[in-house]
């Protein structure tokens, strides 16, 4: 026992040097971190650069940590919401009291979008204009064909913007563009000679729609109102698009009270008709230009003006017809040879000035002058001769059937349409409003 004890002894006697020799050469960091306001920062992380050794501060914002001493000792300090800082320390040595501050950080937040429920008050329902182009047709994204999708909206055909609401003529359908109503060609009576639809989906902010029930400002149609309001540009701004049919072109710009959309939209769609059943030669030509200005005068006066320019031509020259029809055991071939053609011409012309008031924070008054001109022409001169026999057959005098029709018209329209209106609306208090005017057309 005594050989156990005098050895631990002398064990003892040669580490103490070695001891003092290791202590001597590490440096004791303490202190305390805290923010701005000087509250404790908890759960910080301090750390030693270019090293493995760090630590986190407790509930008090203390902390504590060793490292070997060195001519200049760099700390980091660091914590979620906060911005990093370093410290240096030069030729430390001991205990060394570092307290440290750290302030918060700022960091610019991605866009928020902020959306609302409206509770619907009226008749005329809201469509999400951006739907638009999401659907494929002919018209290339028309208004026309996002309605016929809706309950109760039946469309003409994939190549006419025409549609019909619970049964009614397409006539019977009231279309507003910027609060002002909008008129078609009146001699169309088929998707082919059509073109383009007056509405323009490019300039398109917003679109409303009612099939029944809409108030009596929309007039004394008796199936459905489409209400369009073109969109404000807040900058200048530009699309392009471009096809085998036509192409579009929309620039718009914005600058201190002024502000301005223009459109322009061309097509051929001579390679969509010639594969229909009725072969020849196509030449269909349409032109469309729009525009809206707007001119905000001071908080309580506006201006705007609505122009379109519609140029639609048609040219048809057909050659010959084959349908084939029946059963497989009983197939019959019905041939027609045509001679003569069809020319279509309908040029519209339309312009609408507004100006609009606010007396007050209630009280608003609308006064709207608007012109429509269309010289329309629809004139053919086509003779056919057909043949119906048996599908697949060749024999002489096996015709079921022989004869010959012709077709002539010549339809022409000029129509002019001069409105004046004036409209108010008023808030009688915050549950209800009332709307009036008054219009010479």
């Amino acid at each position: 026992m005594h050989g156990h004890g005098l050895r631990f002894k002398i064990l003892l006697l040669l580490l103490t040097p070695l001891l003092a020799l290791l202590t001597e050469g590490q440096v004791k960091i303490h202190g305390k971190i805290t923010d701005s306001e000087g509250k404790p920062v908890e759960f910080a992380t301090v750390r030693i650069g270019g090293t493995i050794i760090g630590t986190t501060s407790g509930l008090e914002g203390d902390y504590s940590l060793s490292c070997p001493a060195a001519d200049t000792i760099h700390i980091h300090f660091s914590c979620i919401g906060y911005r990093e800082a370093t410290r240096a320390l030069i030729d430390a040595k001991g205990d060394v009291t570092l307290n440290m501050r750290l302030q918060l950080s700022t960091e610019m937040l991605q866009q928020v979008e902020v959306t609302e429920l409206k509770k619907q008050t009226g008749s005329v329902g809201k469509i999400d204009a951006t739907e638009l182009h999401k659907s494929p047709d002919v018209q290339g994204g028309s208004v026309e064909s996002l309605i016929t999708t809706m309950a109760g909206v039946t469309g003409s055909n994939e190549m006419s913007a025409q549609y019909s609401v619970r049964g009614g003529s397409y006539d019977e359908n009231s279309v507003y563009i910027n609060g002002i109503e909008v008129y078609r060609p009146q001699l169309i009576t088929s998707g082919q000679q059509e073109g383009l639809s007056i509405i323009n989906p490019d300039l398109v902010g917003s679109i409303g729609f009612s099939t029944g029930g809409f108030p009596a400002e929309y007039g004394d149609k008796m199936s459905s109102v489409l209400d369009i309001t073109y969109r404000q540009p807040q900058s200048f701004e530009g699309s392009l698009s471009a096809s085998l049919m036509g192409g579009s072109l929309t620039i718009g710009q914005a600058s201190g009270k002024f502000s301005q959309l223009h459109g322009i939209r061309y097509k051929r769609n001579s390679s969509l008709l010639g594969s229909m059943d009725t072969k020849g030669e196509y030449n269909p030509a349409f032109f469309d230009y729009q525009t809206s200005l707007t001119w905000q005068f001071s908080k309580k006066l506006k201006a705007s003006f609505l122009g379109n320019i519609g140029l639609n031509q048609y040219k048809f020259t057909p050659q010959n017809r084959t349908t084939t029809f029946g059963t497989t055991a009983d197939a019959k071939k019905f041939t027609v040879y045509f001679d003569g053609h069809e020319k279509d011409r309908f040029d519209t012309y339309f312009g609408a000035l507004s100006l609009e008031y606010r007396i007050n924070r209630g009280t608003n008054l609308q006064l709207l002058a608007s012109g429509y001109l269309t010289d329309e022409l629809v004139a053919y001169d086509i003779s056919g001769e057909y043949w119906l026999d048996q599908a697949g057959t060749s024999d002489v005098g096996g015709e079921l059937g022989v004869g010959r029709y012709h077709e002539h018209a010549r339809n022409r329209l000029k129509a002019s349409v001069l409105s004046l209106a004036l409209k108010g609306q008023s808030a009688l208090n915050p549950r209800h409003t009332l709307t009036y005017g008054i219009s010479l057309q």
